[in-house]
Parts: structure tokens; sequence; C-alpha cells
């Protein structure tokens, strides 16, 4: 597995408390989309950034582009971004 840090985090609500959480890498994300997501929602981002961010971790998908994948899954998931 490839970790692979982000040129800027994302911030997030959190979402059982006012406070925010931040994701600065893939390996963040995969483990927040695939343990903590707040839906039950799974729609095609959700699937796409699934594929993709685990495919990062293979090392076969830029940083850049797991990102934008997560990012894809936060907002059809209604999930309060604060900063991408």
């Amino acid at each position: 597995m490839t970790r692979q840090l982000w040129n800027k985090p994302i911030i997030i609500g959190a979402t059982k408390s006012s406070q925010r959480l931040t994701i600065a890498n893939t390996e963040a994300a995969t483990h927040y989309l695939l343990r903590n997501w707040p839906t039950k929602a799974h729609g095609i981002a959700y699937k796409n950034a699934k594929r993709t961010l685990i495919s990062a971790h293979e090392g076969h998908v830029e940083a850049l582009v797991a990102r934008s994948a997560f990012l894809a899954a936060l907002e059809e998931g209604g999930i309060q971004i604060f900063a991408a």
C-alpha cells in the first residue's frame, strides 16, 4: 500500500459533534469512507471514490485523482465541507 499525502487537506464536519475533521491523505479518506461514512446512501460518486482510493493505495492512481473522487463522494453524500 502507498500512502499519498494531498497538497491541501479537506476539512469536513464531524457527524456527532460540532467539531471538524481534517483529512489529508488517501489513507485517512479511505478509512473515513469505509468505516465512518455518516449516511447509508452509497451512490455513484461513493462507489467511484471507493474504487479510486483503493487503487491509490495500490499505487495505480495519483493523489490528486483520489482527492477529487473523495470530494465528489462528500458532495453527493451531503457532508459539510469547510475547506477543500
